[in-house]
């Protein structure tokens, strides 16, 4: 089942049980969880190409719209509609694999759809333009 291994990290995986090193609260506004969730909704509202426009740069430079909106579409559509979303777990860091050293956080969330009742959205974020940028998620 494609939708239980949701890895489109920009082809940069990004597992959920990572282990990051915490790293410095930032000032920038939204704060983490809260773009991830602005971002979300888009995915949720079946608005793939406007997520991916929103998407930063890095995330932009490793896949084209097209790729990105087919994968979200076939990992999300049977899922289904959107129950429930709760923060989890929000993680700063300065470094990822195969990624260069920045700012970066991985806000997981615990999520429910109308067809899986249980799953965890990773969303992973980079400090871009003084702001929150998404260039990976996941779901499990």
């Amino acid at each position: 089942m494609r939708w239980l291994a949701l890895v489109f990290a920009l082809l940069v995986a990004v597992p959920v049980h990572a282990q990051v090193a915490a790293g410095p609260s930032t000032a920038m506004t939204p704060a983490p969880e809260d773009r991830a969730k602005q971002w979300l909704g888009l995915v949720d509202d079946k608005n793939y190409s406007e997520s991916y426009n929103q998407m930063g740069a890095e995330a932009r430079d490793r896949i084209a719209v097209g790729p990105w909106t087919q994968k979200v579409n076939v990992v999300r559509e049977p899922l289904g509609a959107m129950a429930a979303r709760t923060i989890k777990a929000v993680k700063l860091t300065k470094t990822l694999p195969a990624m260069r050293d920045g700012q970066y956080a991985i806000v997981q969330f615990d999520s429910s759809f109308a067809h899986k009742s249980a799953a965890v959205e990773s969303v992973t974020l980079t400090s871009e333009k003084g702001g929150w940028s998404v260039i990976g998620y996941f779901i499990n």
